[in-house]
């Protein structure tokens, strides 16, 4: 009897925490320090996300599926990529399956 995978968490991110400090001309910068690994499933970008975030003028890059996390907010965290950096857009709870579904856009 084969092994059935039971957990589809396979890849591994960084979950950062934004910060806003002055820098050296006295000029706020969000600086990104990271708080624990975080465990994901990539899903892909429906074209009903894209119709959404087009009209309220984000983009979206990437999608995500992760355990559900209620301190996890759009304002305060961010998501480390492979060094690639992504802002949290919106967040879709899933109580049922304890998973919440992350819209990310790209830092520029």
């Amino acid at each position: 009897m084969p092994k059935r995978q039971t957990n589809s968490l396979r890849w591994q991110a960084d979950l950062m925490s934004l910060k806003s400090e002055i820098g050296k001309n006295d000029r706020p910068v969000i600086t990104r320090e990271r708080v624990r690994g975080i465990k994901y499933e990539p899903i892909g970008i429906t074209s009903n996300e894209k119709y959404q975030s087009s009209q309220n003028k984000t983009d979206v890059d990437y999608r995500m599926k992760c355990r559900w996390d209620q301190s996890v907010d759009e304002k305060n965290f961010g998501i480390r990529i492979k060094d690639v950096d992504y802002n949290i857009v919106r967040i879709y709870v899933l109580p049922d399956q304890r998973e919440m579904e992350l819209s990310l856009s790209r830092v520029d």
